[in-house]
Order: structure tokens, then C-alpha cells, then sequence
């Protein structure tokens, strides 16, 4: 069900030669999205909604139209759990099948603000909700939303994210929904990274209008949760993986959901000896072999036939007239444009402008030939020239979390972009100009 195609930057390696190169993993699916009901999974959800007193006002309302939203979109073989937290946690609405939409809507409504943040206190006791109900035949999911500091109970990123991934390990993800410019962002995208959900923020609670319905988008199109990448280089062969993604006590790595219409993909940096490319010119060198581990919509664990890499060996002026793939090279593009709004995030929590400029010029020249991610730094210099910390750190932050884990469209032209095209796309394969704001 699962297909992995290896893409190297030129079709062919130099003989006689150590060589280091990059190499775009891919893994599709052939499945196409069922006519009718999209639906494949039942969701087991516990939304959990900060209600702290920096909540009062807009922000909780907007927040409860959010929840209303989530209500809305299930259906009577779902079933949501509803917990708040300030500095004390309550369960308003114990885990159920969503049976009176109405009487849901109106208990959220009731929410009133209080006083402190316990965080994490809040995602343990939804997470709990969750888990007693969780198995292979379900989607379950903690969505977690806040505003502001850890500043109850545990507090420790590292802490709270490893607890993250345990609950993970064992079906229940978690997935962030940060609001306004107070709340902790590496801790967010941390735990949703760690919780193998997904992270979104709004600067205003209407913009996660948006988020929240990509999100119901994305887990009705799911057709294959909890991938585990395993792979296993020859003899002479090293490699290191350059998005990041967490590995699993086996050291697999941990892959993003796979959706109808999507590639999930790895971008590899290989390390091939001299020693091992000392064959003929023209021979074919095997250099690792992959599988993927995977749930498939029928809750039944699955491994994909094992996917062997080789490569020829090229003389050096045969190599020199190969053609980079331009596929590989823009998502090397990507990537290290993801490690450039990292350091930028970096240099706003320090106040660093002079160097913040630096960077901004550096991704200028970087996006020139990538249309999105050209009119997406556009955007971050309009960020950069407020001076406003908060606000382009946060930014600059969740661009480089989804550059690093987004899923991409098999169709994506790399050469053009325009808000139109991309409307067309299903949301979670959007590519987004701001990751703060609402879309028009």
C-alpha cells in the first residue's frame, strides 16, 4: 500500500571516489480517497483549553467558537472528552460518543476564565481521557490550547515532552494550538514534535479557525499513522537524515501521518568510502535497504516489502554532465532554509537585529528559485522590520517546524505559486505564506 522511491541529486556517483551527496526519500500511497464518507477512523479526542485568567475576553470566546467548530465536525461514532485548566484541571466533559452536539456546544460555552497556567496538568488529564479508550481501530488525539507560561506544576520542556512521546509510543498523539504572543513556543512545537501530532499557532483566536479545521481535514484523510522508517546502510555506507525527525527505541525515525494525495519525505545525506567505489565504471552499487512500519486504516500493523538504493558509478566527466534533480534540490532548499528561521527564532529571543538582517538576506538569495518559499520570506521580512520580538520569533519558529515536517503534494510545481493554486490544494497540503494568520 506503501510505495518508497529513492530520488538521488544526480542519477550517479564518481568511481574510485568518496562520495557525499543527498538523496530525497519518499513515501506515497497509490489508495485513493473513497467516494462518499471520507471518514476511515473514529476519533477518540480530548480538546483541552486553557482558561486562564490572560484568557478573559476574546480569546476564550474565540477559543469556544473553535471548540463549537470541533463538536460540529464529528460525528455519533466519535468520541470527545472536554478538560480546562488554569491552575487547577477540570474534566467538563468525561469522554463519550458524540450523541447531543447541542448539549456539548452549550457546556463549552459555560467556560469561564480563572486564574494560572498548569499546562501540562491540563494536556496529563486529557491525555488520560484518551488513553483508556485508545487502540488501533481509532484516531486518538490530545489538542492542546493555550495562551500563555508554563507556570503550575511540571514545568520542564524536556520533561513534559518526553511524556509526549510516551503517550505517543503508546496511540495517543498530541497536537498544539498556541494563541497570541505570551505562550512558550519551543515548548508547543516540542510537544507536538515529541507527541508526533502537529503545531499551529494564531496571533488572534480567529486565526485558528483555520488550524483547527486543517487538522479534522488531515485525520479524516489519513491512510497510514505511526510510520516507523527503518533504514539499513551497507557495508561503507553512512548517512544522516537532515529533517530531524525523532527516532523510536529501535532508532527508527518517526514519520508524519501519510494522507490521501501526499508524500511524506526524508531528505538523506550519504556518505559513500572510497574503498566501496572502487568497482568498474558502469557497475551498480547497492547502498541501503528501507522498510516502513505502519498502521493502515483498518487498524491492522503492516510492513512495506524492503526498498533497496543502488546507484551507478561515473567516470568524472560522465558525472560532471549529469543533471541535478531539481526535486531534490529544492527540498534541500527547504531545509536549510528551516535552519535558518531557526537561528533567527534564536537570534529574536536574544534581541539580535544585526543579525536577524544577516539571516534575512541570506534566505532572500536562498528563495530565489523556490516561487512559495520566495513570497513566504517576503512575508518574514514584513515580520522583521516591526521589530516586534514576539511576534517574529514565533513566526519564524513554526516556519521552520513545517518546512522541516511538512507533507508535500505529489503534484507540487516548485516554479509558481499563488493563494488560488494553493486553495485548490486540501488544507493540510497547503503551503502557507504565514503560519500566524488567517488565510484569505
Amino acid at each position: 500500500m506503501i510505495n518508497i522511491e529513492f530520488t538521488p541529486e544526480k542519477d550517479g556517483i564518481v568511481a574510485g571516489e568518496e562520495n557525499i551527496f543527498e538523496v530525497l526519500l519518499r513515501a506515497s500511497s497509490d489508495l485513493m480517497r473513497p467516494s462518499g464518507s471520507s471518514k476511515k477512523l473514529p476519533l477518540n479526542l480530548a480538546l483541552v483549553i486553557d482558561r486562564s485568567g490572560s484568557m478573559q475576553g476574546r480569546p476564550l470566546e474565540e477559543a469556544k467558537k473553535c471548540a463549537a467548530m470541533l463538536v460540529d465536525r464529528m460525528s455519533e461514532v466519535d468520541q470527545l472528552s472536554v478538560v480546562t485548566y488554569d491552575n487547577s484541571v477540570d474534566v467538563i466533559v468525561p469522554m463519550a460518543k458524540v450523541m447531543n452536539k447541542n448539549l456539548l456546544k452549550n457546556t463549552i460555552n459555560n467556560i469561564r476564565q480563572g486564574g494560572m497556567t498548569a499546562l501540562y496538568d491540563g494536556w496529563s488529564v486529557g491525555a488520560e481521557q484518551v488513553a483508556e479508550f485508545a487502540d488501533n481501530n481509532n484516531l486518538s488525539r490530545v489538542l492542546l490550547l493555550s495562551d500563555g507560561q508554563v507556570n503550575r506544576g511540571l514545568t520542564d520542556e524536556e520533561t513534559i515532552s518526553s511524556h509526549c512521546a510516551k503517550m505517543a509510543e503508546n496511540g495517543v498523539t498530541t497536537s498544539t494550538y498556541g494563541l497570541g504572543s505570551r505562550f512558550n513556543e519551543n515548548l508547543m512545537t516540542a510537544m507536538a514534535t515529541a507527541g508526533q501530532g502537529q503545531s499551529h499557532y494564531g496571533q488572534t483566536a480567529d486565526d485558528l479557525m483555520d488550524p483547527f479545521s486543517e487538522e479534522f481535514d488531515l485525520m479524516e484523510a489519513i491512510i497510514a499513522r505511526r510510520m516507523r522508517l527503518r533504514i539499513s546502510p551497507e557495508v561503507g555506507v553512512s548517512f544522516e537524515l537532515l529533517n530531524h525527525y525523532p527516532t523510536d527505541q529501535e532508532g527508527r525515525f518517526i514519520l508524519p501521518d501519510l494522507a490521501y494525495g501526499a508524500d511524506v519525505w526524508a531528505l538523506l545525506k550519504i556518505k559513500v568510502t572510497k574503498n566501496l567505489c572502487e568497482a568498474a565504471r558502469g557497475s551498480l552499487l547497492r547502498l541501503l535497504t528501507s522498510t516502513i512500519d505502519f498502521i493502515d486504516p483498518d487498524g491492522t500493523e503492516v510492513r512495506t516489502e524492503p526498498s533497496v538504493m543502488t546507484i551507478e558509478l561515473q567516470s568524472p566527466s560522465a558525472y560532471a554532465e549529469l543533471m541535478v534533480d531539481e526535486t531534490v534540490h529544492q527540498r534541500s532548499i527547504e531545509l536549510r532554509a528551516a535552519t535558518l528561521h531557526e537561528q533567527a527564532h534564536a537570534a529574536a529571543r536574544g534581541g539580535d537585529w544585526v543579525r536577524i538582517d544577516q539571516i534575512m538576506e541570506e534566505l532572500e538569495q536562498l528563495g530565489e528559485g523556490n516561487a512559495w518559499l520566495k513570497a513566504s520570506i517576503r512575508r518574514m521580512r514584513d515580520y522583521s522590520r516591526t521589530r516586534r520580538r514576539d511576534d517574529f520569533s514565533k513566526e519564524a519558529r513554526y516556519k521552520s517546524d513545517r518546512m522541516r515536517r511538512r507533507s508535500v503534494s505529489r503534484y507540487e510545481e516548485m516554479d509558481s505559486y499563488s493563494e488560488a493554486s494553493e486553495s485548490a490544494q486540501p488544507s493540510y497540503l497547503r503551503r502557507k505564506l504565514e503560519q500566524g494568520k488567517k488565510q484569505l
